[in-house]
């Protein structure tokens, strides 16, 4: 589900009320992942459609519109959203079946018919189906609102049948498109909206909230999702993320060049947890480099001074290598593999940085 109203999100969340008053027909909402631009198009959207919106420009919370859309049911809000982000994100939808699911363009399938991957494309039927519902009347008899995420899911044919909808736009509609990647959007949708930027937040703004959600170190998991709040809650699952499983991660990267075979083997476990290990030391890796270049580090400034000491023992070229076999690795871990070996060949492939192996 969606967050709503995030505390970080204030100062941009002021830039909206003003569009919505020019009568500014589509908006589009950019910045990195994480930064719960989700969530201000959710709230942009509620104001959008709230009854009697206070003096602020939110909305009120309390009239029928506003709990419709709280329950995901507003008839005159659509999404527009890959099939895989919408069994994220749209689980009341899904379950009751209601106009709002309908957005998603997904068909329900049981048994054999089920797809066996949900896509994460967002495809030219469900722009189609979008345009037949703004074709009649609003149902609520007001404004409409029409949320699209990530903009960059669309492919070419769904984009240009999109861009006829942002030209001759439907009365009363706003259209809230979000983005993690503004380049990857095709360039004419991009000037039929007005663009806001989420930016990445200030610590300070976030880390109270986060700390509210049960994490047990927001500090590290901010600053190893690059300040992006939302990634930095989604990469701490406990299954994934257990804090003896993630510190003994450390003990062995820390080690550097005095790691041994046997060691890795101690270390690591029966089933360690290959995505949030993965990550975790393509992070380290970056620091190396970062730590090399210019003396700082960005991830794991709690590991400053061991990253300082083994910064000077690395091979430059063989560190690039270990981060291709990260990235090749980080690639394939949807596939069935046994987690243990993986692990195993990858801090194997750290040693070799510090001694020049292949």
């Amino acid at each position: 589900m969606i967050a709503r109203r995030l505390p970080w999100l204030e100062q941009t969340w002021s830039r909206l009320p003003p569009l919505a008053a020019r009568g500014v027909h589509a908006v589009l909402l950019h910045g990195v992942a994480g930064t719960g631009k989700k969530s201000l198009a959710l709230d942009f959207a509620a104001a959008l459609l709230c009854a009697a919106p206070l003096p602020d420009g939110r909305d009120c919370g309390r009239c029928d519109e506003c709990r419709l859309t709280a329950a995901f049911s507003h008839p005159d809000l659509r999404w527009v959203l890959p099939e895989a982000l919408a069994e994220r994100l749209l689980p009341a939808a899904e379950e009751n079946g209601d106009a709002t699911a309908e957005a998603t363009g997904s068909e329900a399938a049981e048994g054999e018919n089920k797809p066996a991957r949900a896509s994460r494309e967002i495809r030219v039927e469900q722009i189609r189906a979008l345009s037949d519902i703004l074709g009649i009347a609003a149902f609520r008899g007001g404004h409409r609102a029409v949320l699209l995420a990530p903009a960059e899911a669309m492919n070419a044919v769904a984009a240009n049948t999109l861009l006829k909808m942002l030209e001759e736009p439907p009365p009363q509609t706003t259209f809230v498109l979000v983005s993690d990647a503004l380049d990857e959007v095709l360039p004419t949708i991009r000037s039929r909206c007005v663009l806001v930027q989420v930016p990445v937040p200030a610590a300070a703004d976030c880390l109270p909230w986060l700390a509210q959600q049960g994490l047990a170190d927001p500090e590290a998991a901010l600053a190893l999702a690059s300040g992006a709040p939302l990634a930095a809650l989604a990469q701490t699952d406990p299954a994934e993320a257990a804090p003896e499983a993630v510190a003994a991660l450390y003990r062995l990267l820390e080690r550097g060049p005095a790691l041994t075979a046997a060691q890795i083997v101690a270390g690591i476990g029966r089933e360690p947890p290959v995505g949030a290990w993965l990550r975790r030391m393509q992070c380290w890796a970056l620091d190396l480099l970062a730590y090399r270049a210019r003396g700082a580090v960005r991830y794991h400034p709690r590991h400053l001074a061991s990253i300082a000491r083994l910064a000077a023992a690395v091979h430059e070229s063989a560190l690039w290598r270990w981060l291709d076999a990260l990235k090749a690795a980080a690639a394939a871990r949807e596939h069935p593999v046994n987690a243990r070996l993986v692990i195993e060949s990858l801090l194997t492939g750290y040693l070799g940085i510090f001694h020049g192996r292949r």
